[in-house]
């Protein structure tokens, strides 16, 4: 196995971490009751993993070691073929005894990309290796007409337009997987469609959830949130002007259910009772 990075550190409370991380492949990752080795609730995150050098594709959880997440506070867990770092601690467990412990943390930024940074073993697609040493290459994110199919989970689809974020000074990005972010911002005169107005450092907070898919754009450069094209977001300004904005329509009876049926203001629907209701 490839050891990518050593650290000193100390150790207490019946704790000691081992001096190296480890790169290892997912093969396989538990998510639900439903997976064969699924144990408790305890088991969701745990990953079944193999040496990054090997040739031979193994899909056998049986015959594979288990490395469970390092963090509590955040779940973002593997795809199948991404790569994460593993380190082992030792820990006393209910009868005294030694007990070595693997834990994982979250895949490394091979590609860059927020969708995902998959690197399967390359001897699974001999036939397409140009192909494949292409993309990795960063050349295009344009499918071909035979696209590789790179398995990455049962039911997650890779979509070559999600691209990441392009980042201003002093910004705090969230980038999820498919498309979905959330922005910690400021006014960056005149660098975007929010910092027309105000001064440059107004704080702003862009939610966004579904990344616009520009037919005409196949580059891998980092692009901006675009509030007419995605499929929906929130703006949480300051002193900004989002002057760009389209409403779906400035006709008023647009709102109304039946546009054929002329205004009427709420007041106006008020009628006078009727003899019967007084009665």
């Amino acid at each position: 196995m490839s050891k990518l990075l050593k650290f000193n550190t100390t150790s207490g409370g019946g704790l000691s971490l081992k001096k190296e991380f480890t790169s290892v492949r997912v093969i396989d990752i538990i998510l639900n009751p439903s997976h064969p080795k699924y144990k408790n609730v305890d088991s969701i995150g745990t990953i079944f993993y193999s040496n990054i050098d090997t040739k031979k594709k193994t899909t056998n959880p049986e015959t594979l070691p288990i490395a469970i997440p390092l963090f509590t506070f955040q779940k973002y867990f593997p795809l199948i073929n991404e790569i994460v770092l593993i380190t082992s601690i030792d820990t006393d467990n209910s009868n005294k005894k030694r007990e070595k412990k693997i834990f994982y943390l979250p895949n490394i930024n091979l590609w860059n990309n927020p969708h995902h940074n998959a690197m399967p073993i390359t001897s699974t697609y001999k036939s397409d290796n140009k192909q494949f040493s292409n993309s990795q290459d960063g050349l295009s994110n344009k499918q071909s007409n035979n696209p590789i199919e790179i398995l990455l989970g049962e039911t997650f689809k890779e979509k070559d337009f999600i691209k990441p974020l392009r980042p201003f000074e002093g910004d705090n990005i969230l980038e999820g997987r498919f498309g979905n972010t959330i922005r910690l911002g400021s006014t960056s005169k005149p660098l975007n469609p929010w910092s027309q107005n105000g001064e440059n450092s107004d704080p702003i907070i862009i939610i966004r959830n579904g990344q616009f898919n520009d037919t005409n754009d196949d580059t891998f450069i980092p692009n901006v949130e675009n509030i007419n094209n995605d499929d929906s977001s929130i703006y949480l300004t300051s002193n900004q002007n989002i002057s760009n904005f389209e409403v779906a329509s400035k006709n008023m009876q647009s709102y109304i259910k039946g546009a054929d049926k002329p205004y009427i203001s709420p007041e106006d629907q008020l009628t006078e009772p009727l003899e019967k209701d007084l009665q």
